[in-house]
């Protein structure tokens, strides 16, 4: 069964690795930055419920490079066989477009023309709650064109009780937590740690020891009841990370963290990102990794003075953020 998986753009290898990993797939190919995975797996569609680098997933059909819409059109028209093969009757079907890049049309427009398609071959269209999704991806130079499989997006995690107002996407923080390369007993230590995502997803990956911490009592509270709701157990500490250094001896095997980019809090960003490296410097034992995520790499890095491994790049919520992987000093 061929399969196409949507993630984070910038995050695709880590889909692959995974879908080899959990699923045994016979092949994953993906393109860097089009946020889409296409696999080939002996699975049921339901076994892609339990993968957490995948934001949703469907029954691949076809993909190519076009120059124009109509080229578009003729891929979607080549396989309208196997998407008739999933229509009867009484079964209606809506078309959706996510683009990406810059084009000369609108994804209204691809949604228009595949519609156009369908209608021709005999299929109810329905605007509102199709029974049936046909995707056609439009990232960059390539189309993706797709059935869903689920509606519901893998990323809404049930344990997510409490909302933080900035809230790390969760396929960001599993995606950080393989990246570190956890290994069962080790400490895992948040350092802005908001809702605890980072540790929940954390705990899937590896068997490890986790130290949540925020200066936000109200976010403490609310990872405190995400933890609870998955079931899972970390230490978690209302305290200012900037100062933790004098209530902790160094135990951090990897720092793993989401800190603030400045968009919504009124400290001084270059005064944190200080303090928090100053932090890691004081609380981490030999050889301590470190996996960050923000926009204000370039802050980060000024304070930083460890290994630097990677810099990688994801785009997300229309922002291009930068995931620092290194080894702490």
């Amino acid at each position: 069964m061929r399969y196409l998986l949507t993630t984070v753009q910038g995050l695709e290898d880590v889909v692959v690795e995974e879908v080899v990993e959990r699923l045994g797939a016979s092949s994953a190919r993906s393109a860097y930055m089009s946020g889409r995975v296409v696999v080939e797996a002996d699975v049921a569609p339901s076994a892609l419920l339990a993968l957490r680098s995948v934001e949703r997933f469907g029954v691949f059909l076809t993909s190519g490079a076009f120059s124009a819409l109509g080229d578009i059109a003729d891929g979607v028209r080549a396989v309208l066989p196997e998407v008739l093969s999933y229509v009867s009757p009484h079964v209606t079907a809506g078309v959706a477009c996510e683009r990406a890049g810059s084009h000369p049309f609108t994804s209204r427009d691809v949604e228009s023309a595949v519609g156009s398609l369908l209608k021709e071959a005999g299929v109810a269209i329905s605007l509102v709650d199709p029974d049936i999704e046909l995707n056609v991806d439009v990232i960059g130079d390539a189309y993706y064109v797709w059935l869903t499989s689920a509606r519901r997006s893998l990323k809404d995690r049930p344990y997510r009780r409490y909302q933080h107002y900035a809230s790390l996407n969760p396929v960001v923080a599993y995606a950080m937590a393989r990246l570190a390369r956890l290994r069962d007993g080790e400490t895992l230590c948040d350092l802005t740690c908001g809702g605890g995502t980072i540790c929940l997803e954390a705990s899937s990956v590896a068997r490890v020891r986790c130290i949540c911490v925020d200066v936000a009592l109200r976010h403490v509270k609310g990872a405190l009841e995400n933890l609870s709701a998955a079931g899972a157990d970390a230490d978690v500490l209302w305290f200012d990370s900037t100062k933790l250094h004098r209530a902790l001896r160094p135990v951090c095997d990897a720092f793993i963290f989401n800190p603030p980019y400045g968009v919504r809090i009124p400290a001084d960003i270059h005064e944190l990102y200080r303090g928090l490296v100053r932090t890691m410097e004081l609380l981490a034992r030999p050889g301590a990794r470190l996996a960050v995520v923000t926009p204000r790499w370039r802050a980060f890095l000024r304070y930083f003075r460890g290994e630097i491994l990677e810099r990688r790049v994801i785009y997300q919520g229309g922002i291009y953020s930068s995931i620092i992987l290194g080894r702490v000093k």
